[in-house]
């Protein structure tokens, strides 16, 4: 056994642009450090730069550009004014049930202060189990014999048309607002028409749209209705005697302000890449979060032990995020607007508590479908043939498949769907890596039989999506899906890689490198926080591990006179294989401070302290010879 074993992951360094680098490091005075950091992620001039380092909300595009917006907003008002039934019908997920909130609030206010006070604003969620994903035609047929006039749909109905035919049928204005990829029946690219029968489509990714910026979230979306909205309500044309005026009301502007904090709630937690606007919404959504007076927040808030403290972008991944999917998951969905809607201290108080309980139940359930799913792979596919694991069950839960498939994709590193069944209806999760598009995959999948419908129904991202599909037609499906891959994948897309960022010297390290790094969040998808890796340095002093079953490894590296604890978190394994060698190491790491990282809970001794420089922490990414 030998130290090199300690690393399977091939580590990419991004080309380097040093003529660039210079430019931006002297036109912004800033480090050559965080001037290679830009450029890695996407800046290729001295203003995109700057442009990322501010991140000013004047910035945000013009909602007005999105297709469909202005009249639908228009209906929207005019139904206000007439006092209509109005319904909001969202997806079970943090970004479906925040933007949900978000639109109820932004009628709420609208009415409030424009409209009809009889106007009734109401909220759909489809239950997870019962009526899967989306739009369904009985929910249609429900709202409208209920009143409904105007359906809003927030990260849902691109790709609705039977259901857009209905709502027309039975005099429901349809108005979707989604982000996720619409197709026609039959298409693989970019739907050429939205779906005709629709009041308005609101899509940055139809290709009518002139919107500057395609990876918005459903909540995103969301927040720009809202905005357009709260334009054409302060300025009406004739008043003003023209449309798409950027100033709204302040109480209204005040509502937008607020807003952003449920706009980095799901944008955030849809993982959607965090550039440009997604960047713009994130970064002012989580100050929001942060001073929030909203009782829904404070209690979530003061339920994960958030009260009072910053809030960053791993808080809402991995604290509040998870808490409101619980909601959808194994419970249901609409709970978890109320939280987010409702004025009562008391009553978001005891909603936070429940969704908290419902996590841990939702956890529970995981561990024991991850424990049965590996099983599974293990006994049933072979590895080293397959390059796709989809597996299924009668026995799972389709609420935190999800995030199984996530898990396994992670760990075996290749595309992974899992399939609950229940009865004879399978509710399928993907999950896909760098190099597969797996949204693609499924379309050429549904297209191999041009007279069978293989599928049910799917949807999704090049990295995530869902499907239904009958019983009788997974083994068949697993077939067809796995010659696709076979066509698209070779087994090198399979070994795992590390980006790194740059490599430096261990006396580059300090706190003000570590302040000028902070410029670079809110992080996330597409803006992943900086690996840096540093070469022949020595591991000195005691390894020890800490954390539930000794899991996790903390240690000492030097390089030169410098000195920095390091700790490297789920490595517990390779002590042994550490232990044994003397020689010099390269280690991929991310600089952290140990006293504000959300995940650090071990004590640090002041003989620590004394210890290791500047009480920086190295977060060890990966290790190699």
């Amino acid at each position: 056994m030998t130290i090199q074993e300690l690393s399977q992951k091939k580590w990419i360094f991004p080309p380097s642009n040093i003529n660039l680098q210079t430019k931006i490091a002297d036109s912004l005075r800033i480090s050559p450090i965080l001037s290679r950091l830009l450029i890695n992620r996407g800046v290729t001039s001295v203003e995109s730069a700057r442009t990322f380092l501010q991140s000013k909300l004047s910035s945000l595009n013009d909602p007005m550009l999105l297709p469909d917006i202005e009249k639908s907003s228009k209906r929207i008002l005019e139904a206000i004014s007439k006092g209509e039934k109005i319904t909001v019908y969202g997806d079970y997920d943090v970004d479906g049930i925040s933007a949900t909130a978000l639109m109820v609030q932004c009628l709420e206010i609208l009415s409030r202060l424009y409209g009809n006070s009889k106007s009734e604003i109401s909220y759909y969620i489809p239950d997870r189990l019962e009526e899967g994903y989306g739009l369904n035609v009985k929910a249609i047929e429900k709202l409208s014999r209920m009143g409904t006039k105007v359906i809003i749909t927030v990260d849902c109905g691109i790709n609705s048309f039977e259901e857009a035919k209905i709502a027309k049928k039975n005099g429901v204005d349809l108005i979707i607002t989604d982000h996720h990829e619409p197709c026609l029946p039959g298409q693989t690219s970019v739907c050429i028409r939205p779906c005709e029968d629709a009041f308005g489509v609101i899509s940055p990714k139809l290709a009518t749209s002139a919107y500057p910026f395609r990876e918005l979230s459903g909540v995103g979306v969301a927040f720009m209705l809202a905005w357009a909205l709260g334009q054409n309500a302060s300025n009406p044309p004739e008043r003003t005697g023209r449309t798409g005026n950027k100033k709204v009301a302040n109480e209204f502007k005040d509502f937008l302000m607020n807003a952003m904090g449920l706009a980095a709630l799901g944008t955030i937690a849809d993982v959607v890449p965090l550039q440009q606007e997604n960047r713009i919404l994130a970064k002012y959504g989580l100050s929001s979060l942060q001073h929030s007076e909203h009782p829904g927040i404070k209690a979530l808030k003061e339920v994960v032990g958030l009260k009072d403290k910053k809030v960053d972008s791993y808080h809402v991944g991995f604290y509040l995020g998870p808490r409101i999917n619980a909601a959808g998951r194994v419970g249901n969905a609409r709970i978890g607007v109320e939280m987010l809607t409702t004025r009562s201290e008391k009553r978001a108080k005891e909603i936070a508590v429940y969704l908290d309980n419902e996590n841990k139940k939702r956890q529970k359930i995981q561990k024991d479908i991850i424990k049965s799913a590996k099983e599974k792979i293990l006994n049933n596919i072979d590895i080293d043939s397959e390059l796709t694991i989809i597996i299924s069950d009668d026995n799972w839960h389709p609420g935190v498949i999800g995030i199984v498939a996530s898990r396994l994709a992670g760990e075996f590193y290749r595309p992974v769907i899992v399939i609950a069944i229940d009865d004879e209806m399978g509710h399928g999760s993907a999950r896909s890596i760098p190099n597969f598009h797996i949204y693609d995959a499924l379309t050429k999948c549904q297209q191999f039989f041009p007279n069978k419908k293989l599928l049910v129904s799917f949807g999704g991202h090049a990295q995530a999506a869902g499907l239904r599909i009958l019983k009788k037609d997974i083994s068949e499906f697993k077939k067809i899906f796995n010659s696709i891959t076979l066509e698209q994948m070779k087994k090198e897309d399979l070994n795992p890689t590390l980006n790194i960022d740059s490599e430096i010297k261990l006396s580059s390290v300090s706190r003000p490198l570590l302040e000028e790094l902070s410029h670079l969040s809110p992080h996330g998808e597409g803006n992943q926080i900086p690996v840096f890796t540093v070469r022949d340095v020595k591991i000195v002093g005691q390894i020890r591990r800490f954390g539930v079953s000794g899991k996790h490894l903390s240690f000492y590296v030097r390089q030169g006179d410098i000195s920095f604890r390091a700790v490297a978190f789920g490595m517990g394994d390779k002590i042994e294989m550490l232990k044994k060698s003397n020689g010099n190491y390269s280690i991929a790491f991310v600089l952290r401070d140990p006293y504000q990282a959300g995940i650090n809970k071990f004590q640090i001794s002041s003989y620590d302290r004394e210890m290791y420089r500047e009480n920086l922490e190295l977060e060890v990414k990966d290790i190699s010879t």
